[in-house]
């Protein structure tokens, strides 16, 4: 593939122009190595003859791998277009049609994402694109900009604020907050106040997308610091672990769904003035003329969202 119109006459290959890319966003011969399958002098070879062609550094060595330069950063932006044109190209030569696709969809989802919405994304697929295949994947969530940058991840679904850049975003439920102990807990025979709230012993999950880290500094600015008496990184044991304790629990309302018996819990609003919870489906400006992303959002968004708003 020539690069003449902005001013390159080395002849790139489709897989060197991948790698290019790859290597600006990861900032590290080895890992793009790993990634490629090739040894990591395969890829500085590549270095130095993208050096030579440019006429630039292209990358200099860092503490931890290497930096793009400006020009490296310049050249990755027109190269990118040319890399989605043709997988486009391959991929959905007649246009993306659902009902025919084989496409291997690959969706970012927390572990309470994945029980909450997972099975019904799963009959959604199955329905209207029953050749299409889901490959669904738990970022840390400091990783999920650039995976949606690198097409790594064709969307994201969660609660992800700190996600900036070139992604855009859907509202696909805006959920409170409650507060769950089990039925028979002392304080479920009483209106749960802010007091009683602060006194009692706390089970969290300490992640990203939970909202303990939000609960608590509203907490901290009241002067109240809470109890925890147990903090977790997932929700996938919360359910029995709260049914046979007397921790109270504080999570979005829409992660009860996971629960197999949640009558089995007294369910109150937090009492606290927590702003809402909004989950939404995340993509990059890259995929916005890929038709099979497009179709799959828009399906997110009338089959699993409630009240969705453009953001």
């Amino acid at each position: 593939m020539l690069l003449s119109d902005i001013g390159i006459t080395y002849n790139w290959s489709v897989a060197e122009l991948n790698a290019f890319c790859m290597v600006c966003e990861s900032k590290n011969l080895s890992q793009v190595a790993v990634r490629l399958d090739v040894s990591q002098s395969a890829v500085s070879l590549m270095v130095q003859r993208w050096r030579e062609a440019v006429g630039d550094p292209l990358f200099v060595r860092t503490r931890h791998g290497v930096a793009p330069t400006d020009t490296a950063l310049a050249l990755r932006q027109k190269i990118l277009p040319l890399l989605e044109g043709l997988k486009l190209a391959l991929s959905q030569p007649l246009g993306f049609d659902p009902g025919k696709s084989e496409r291997v969809f690959r969706v970012h989802m927390s572990d309470i994402g994945q029980l909450v919405f997972l099975p019904d994304l799963c009959d959604l697929l199955a329905q209207q694109a029953p050749g299409a295949r889901l490959q669904i994947r738990n970022l840390p969530w400091e990783g999920v900009e650039t995976a949606l940058s690198a097409g790594e991840v064709d969307l994201a679904i969660g609660s992800l604020p700190m996600i900036r850049g070139r992604v855009h975003t859907r509202v696909l439920r805006r959920e409170p907050y409650v507060t769950l102990m089990r039925s028979q807990h002392h304080l479920a025979q009483r209106k749960l106040d802010l007091k009683a709230f602060a006194d009692a012993e706390h089970l969290v999950i300490d992640s990203s997308s939970s909202g303990h880290a939000l609960v608590d500094s509203i907490l901290r600015s009241k002067g109240i610091h809470r109890r925890v008496g147990l903090a977790m990184p997932h929700y996938l044991a919360v359910e029995a672990l709260l049914a046979r304790s007397d921790y109270l629990l504080t999570m979005p309302a829409v992660a009860v769904r996971s629960f197999r018996a949640p009558e089995a819990f007294h369910i109150v609003p937090t009492p606290l003035p927590l702003p809402t919870f909004d989950i939404r489906v995340h993509w990059h400006e890259r995929s916005r003329e890929d038709e099979g992303v497009r179709w799959l959002r828009n399906a997110m968004i009338d089959h699993l969202g409630q009240g969705a708003a453009a953001a």
